[in-house]
């Protein structure tokens, strides 16, 4: 669900918390391989950061077929079509700005509103979002560009290392959640990911990975060898591609040795972690982070 609908529907925020007891069960006890990171970072392989990299050889079709449908609705407006995120990459298009392999893999995925492409932007939202989001021509690129990227992405470097490393806890950062309990997000402050990563290793938890969340597939031979909690104060800094992460993120890096989870690693099957443990919620009653929420919710809601 976009960001904006979501904070218009005030949803709750939750803190996650742990104790210091070594012997309670919350905690976090195992780092998931998954193909969707709840904190939208994927993690870097290689020792290369091309999942940072962006791109901006998309046809120039593209960029006028964006324009066209901004200019509709600079006169028009976008009444009930399109959310916040599909918005910008509307501008982001027209502009010829640089996009990412994730944006690119979206907009691949975009072909499947096709069938909606030429209603007409006064009687809907299908023809006027197709050409926000560049088009026929726009979609077809990054179906073929989506492929060229993993094929490059996985060129083996150095296949005696075989690394996967990026954030694994983003502080202060809220993450959507909708489940038996309702919508909500959740957060993770920076003492708490500090709590955590201690605990993570006073318990020797560094070898319990499974893929995407099913602990049926408990993975062997991918192990954690590297840990740091990004922080200004001591002179510790975000690695290489994740610059911009908030203060007080847990990053990681694993040594994996098992072939067959190097083979969906190099596959693009997955591409980020996630967390999984017990943990204790808290409403925050944090007023920076609602107010950052409110502050996200005005400029979204102020992008044509």
């Amino acid at each position: 669900m976009d960001k904006t609908k979501q904070m218009e529907k005030n949803i709750p925020i939750f803190n996650l918390e742990i104790t210091s007891d070594l012997e309670d069960d919350v905690e976090v006890d195992t780092i998931s391989l998954v193909d969707r990171p709840a904190i939208e970072r994927s993690f870097l392989a290689f020792n290369e950061d091309e999942f940072a990299e962006s791109y901006t050889d998309y046809p120039e079709s593209a960029k006028n077929n964006a324009q066209r449908a901004l200019d509709w609705v600079e006169k028009n407006g976008w009444g009930s079509c399109g959310e916040a995120t599909g918005k910008i990459r509307a501008n982001t298009i027209a502009k010829g700005g640089p996009i990412t392999r994730d944006t690119i893999a979206r907009i691949s995925g975009f072909k499947r509103h096709q069938q909606n492409k030429d209603v007409p932007y006064s009687e809907g939202c299908g023809g006027l979002m197709w050409d926000a989001w560049g088009g026929t021509s726009m979609i077809e690129w990054a179906s073929n560009k989506l492929k060229q990227i993993d094929r490059q992405n996985f060129v083996i470097q150095d296949e005696d290392q075989q690394i996967i490393s990026g954030p694994l806890m983003l502080a202060d950062t809220p993450i959507y959640r909708n489940d038996h309990n309702g919508e909500y997000y959740v957060v993770f402050t920076k003492e708490t990911i500090k709590k955590i990563a201690q605990r993570y290793f006073k318990k020797g938890y560094q070898a319990n990975v499974n893929l995407m969340h099913d602990s049926g597939q408990s993975v062997e031979g991918v192990t954690m060898f590297e840990s740091f909690i990004s922080d200004k104060v001591r002179g510790i800094y975000p690695m290489k591609g994740f610059e911009d992460v908030p203060d007080g993120s847990w990053f990681g890096s694993f040594k994996v040795d098992n072939p067959e989870v190097w083979a969906e690693i190099k596959a693009g099957n997955v591409r980020g972690f996630s967390v999984e443990g017990q943990f204790n919620y808290k409403k925050t009653g944090d007023k920076k982070i609602e107010q950052l929420w409110e502050n996200v919710l005005e400029v979204l809601s102020k992008v044509k």
